[in-house]
């Protein structure tokens, strides 16, 4: 090193590891116990744990043993997201962790389940052929060649109802539009079991009452949603209000160009 030149100082990474580590068994225990959502923030609090390391000089042995602790985190952060149904999510942790480790077995076949919940079939699909060209993980071949089978009659079944879609969406666009928002509206509620429509008809006064600024990511707070759903189910409410507006707005101007009655 050349004299006058600051000298680098290595960090020391096991106790960011060492604490990560008890962070994933903690998630892990979690697990056991069916507390999914508490074995996320277990997992998160790892990887942030770990994150604490990034851009600072390490030893290299340190530094893989980062990246395959964080591949772990993420690939059973995936798990219990999929436990939760919690499908985007759960695909998102999983490629986290596949940018980690790109064969890691476990992580492409909880993808591939979360992708296929989201009608993500030809992404679903390619997970499966990676998991067959690695020889399956803890699944067997037999298993996987039905998955794959099967994704992609879904796959194909998807695209010609898409086609048909697309050509019914030419005639009528906007009536299209709005079956679309309904059936997406009504996965929605489904997945969050709002079948009593209380939580609409908070909403829908949230909406009418001009006191909140209402946003997909307030929506999603107050009913623990994801916010891409949370989205859906805004859009939908106020397509319902919007309606009721412009009806009453015409029964209004209908009333008063209709012809008065001598009795």
């Amino acid at each position: 090193m050349a004299s006058g030149e600051p000298e680098v100082q290595i960090i020391d990474g096991l106790p960011l590891i060492d604490s990560a580590t008890k962070l994933k068994e903690e998630g892990n225990d979690c697990i056991k116990r069916k507390e999914y959502s508490k074995a996320v923030t277990a997992y998160e609090n790892g990887i942030a744990m770990l994150d604490k390391a990034d851009g600072k000089p390490m030893l290299r042995v340190e530094v893989e043993a980062m990246v395959a602790l964080k591949a772990v985190l993420y690939c059973n952060m995936a798990q219990s997201l999929l436990s939760q149904e919690l499908y985007r999510r759960a695909a998102e942790a999983a490629s986290w962790c596949l940018s980690f480790d790109s064969d890691n077995t476990k992580a492409l076949h909880r993808r591939s389940l979360a992708l296929e919940q989201t009608r993500s079939y030809g992404p679903a699909l390619q997970d499966v052929l990676a998991l067959q060209r690695l020889g399956g993980g803890g699944v067997s071949l037999e298993s996987l060649q039905a998955r794959a089978d099967s994704l992609r009659e879904k796959k194909e079944a998807e695209e010609k109802e898409q086609q048909e879609m697309e050509d019914d969406r030419a005639d009528d666009p906007i009536g299209m539009a709005m079956v679309h928002t309904k059936e997406r509206f009504d996965e929605v509620v489904q997945k969050y079991d709002l079948k009593d429509g209380e939580a609409a008809g908070e909403l829908a006064d949230w909406l009418v009452s001009g006191e909140w600024n209402i946003t997909p990511k307030r929506v999603a707070q107050r009913w623990n949603m994801e916010e891409e759903d949370a989205a859906v189910f805004l859009k939908w409410i106020q397509a319902g209000l919007d309606f009721k507006i412009r009806n009453a707005e015409n029964q209004g101007v209908a009333q008063t160009i209709a012809p008065s009655l001598d009795v």
